[in-house]
């Protein structure tokens, strides 16, 4: 399921273009996201300390990259 915003809009970042995507931002955001997938594929799904700790390692790194803050006020 495509996240959409509260206008609707959805991101299509698949239908831009090579030449569009590499060395714009959207390049750049597609490996930020790729490296959360990644570190989550890493994660022993039968270890509860295991999860926990995944989530909030890619929680701080989804969190710094795109300069969120989170319920904390960080």
């Amino acid at each position: 399921m495509k996240y959409k915003n509260k206008d609707g809009i959805k991101l299509s970042i698949g239908k831009m273009g090579e030449v569009g995507k590499i060395g714009s931002a959207m390049d750049l955001v597609q490996e930020v996201v790729s490296e959360a997938v990644r570190m989550c594929d890493n994660c022993n799904r039968w270890n509860i300390n295991s999860v926990h700790f995944t989530i909030d390692n890619v929680k701080n790194f989804l969190i710094e990259n795109f300069d969120l803050e989170d319920d904390n006020g960080r």
